[in-house]
């Protein structure tokens, strides 16, 4: 297991912080990563890409004459929108590390490691009352059915999926078109912690973002041999889901696809359906152009999450929009939802996604997930877009190295050796 071996670089301890700590022992909502904005800053002024600061007032300003001139409550206005501000300096502070880092290979690799640590510990310590909560999370997955999810010390169990996301995307990228050594115990490594996460927006939007770029590239990634056993082995998984739903017709699983299909699940609803209806009359109540402002949808939407919802003693804190486009349209309005489409068209064609399968699986990814789920300030999610756009990432998946071999009719070798 030699390319499994950990190794240390001065970026270790704050990406170990970003993914396994962020939120530990802090309210929810809250990160270290926020409160290290300071620090993101003075880092950051020693590098060009701080005048890309800049952007964040000139999309903000007319959205804050149009909120102040509609009577947006200041103090919660002022508080929303500092958050965002410093999800802005996290993202460009991810860029610029992206620009600086020689050795994300190697923090994927470690990241892989300590995390089927955690996972392991999380499963022998399960029994231990006072340590599963830390890890673990216990509720109705969805009507008729509970669920224990695996969570690690995020707060909620698709958070840690989407953290997971970006390496999870690279290795099985790997694993499927490009030699990596011992992919057995690498898919196990990946794989277990994600299923155990049970997020199924998660699950179905890594699939569908690993099938759809499979199929942009698969001129290049397969003989007819292998194509074969891709099919074979597609048909065999479809045969082993469909007896999996007729022997345990009262699995959880089954339980809440079900519920999904009929529109009983509350949970999917919530992430989809509800999301956009509460983000439009949650917009609507100031102006639909510009939306109500950021932090204001608590106060202005509750009478409405009570009414839908039934609960008549819900509180401010109780009322949330997980969906990234349904908390943009209620925050932002259409012009802000225009806006953020408009954005990640630009920026896709910009850079050139489709040249790079990695980047193109994190583009589909993400851009099929803000329509299922996550929210307005995540910053796992702008992780993910930045790395989507960034043109110099990992070589190895640039079309242009597929197709030279291809032309030269030769196995394919990865560019760089390892992982």
């Amino acid at each position: 297991m030699e390319h499994l071996k950990l190794s240390f670089n001065k970026y270790l301890p704050v990406v170990l912080l970003y993914f396994f700590f962020n939120g530990f022992l802090l309210p929810i909502g809250l990160l270290y990563t926020t409160l290290l904005t300071p620090l993101f800053l003075i880092w950051l002024a020693r590098f060009p890409s701080f005048r890309y600061l800049w952007l964040f007032p000139a999309f903000f300003i007319p959205f804050l004459i149009a909120h102040v001139a509609g009577g947006a409550d200041p103090d919660s206005y002022t508080r929303s929108s500092l958050l965002l501000f410093t999800v802005f300096v996290f993202a460009v502070t991810v860029y610029q590390f992206l620009l600086d880092c020689k050795s994300l290979r190697t923090l994927f690799r470690t990241l892989l490691l300590l995390n089927a640590g955690f996972v392991l510990f999380a499963l022998l310590t399960y029994p231990i009352a006072p340590l599963r909560h830390l890890f673990w999370y216990d509720n109705q997955i969805t009507p008729g059915a509970y669920a224990v999810r695996l969570k690690l010390l995020t707060y909620e169990p698709s958070y840690y999926a989407t953290l997971m996301v970006p390496f999870a995307l690279y290795y099985y990228l790997k694993m499927t078109v490009l030699r990596l050594p011992e992919p057995g115990v690498t898919f196990l490594f990946v794989t277990i912690p994600f299923l155990l996460s049970l997020s199924f927006g998660g699950i179905l939007g890594l699939a569908l973002a690993l099938i759809f770029t499979l199929l942009a590239g698969y001129p290049y990634f397969f003989s007819r041999t292998v194509s074969l056993y891709l099919l074979l082995t597609g048909a065999a998984l479809v045969a082993a889901v469909a007896v999996f739903f007729v022997v345990f017709p009262h699995n959880f699983i089954v339980i809440r696809f079900s519920n999904i299909l009929s529109g009983h699940d509350t949970s999917f609803k919530g992430r989809t359906y509800d999301a956009f209806f509460l983000g439009w009359h949650i917009a609507g109540m100031k102006s639909y152009l510009f939306g109500c402002g950021p932090g204001q949808f608590r106060q202005l939407g509750l009478e409405l999450f009570r009414q839908y919802y039934t609960l008549p003693n819900a509180t401010p804190d109780q009322v949330a929009i997980p969906n990234s486009l349904g908390d943009t349209l209620a925050a932002f309005g259409l012009l802000g939802v225009g806006l953020r489409l408009f954005i990640e068209v630009f920026f896709f064609f910009r850079t050139k996604v489709w040249r790079n399968y990695y980047r193109l699986s994190l583009f589909l990814f993400i851009f099929i997930y803000q329509f299922t789920g996550s929210f307005l300030t995540n910053i796992a999610e702008y992780v993910i877009w930045i790395m989507a756009f960034h043109p110099a990432l990992f070589p190895e998946f640039d079309k242009q190295h597929f197709r030279r071999l291809r032309t030269a009719r030769r196995p394919i070798k990865p560019l760089i050796s390892g992982t």
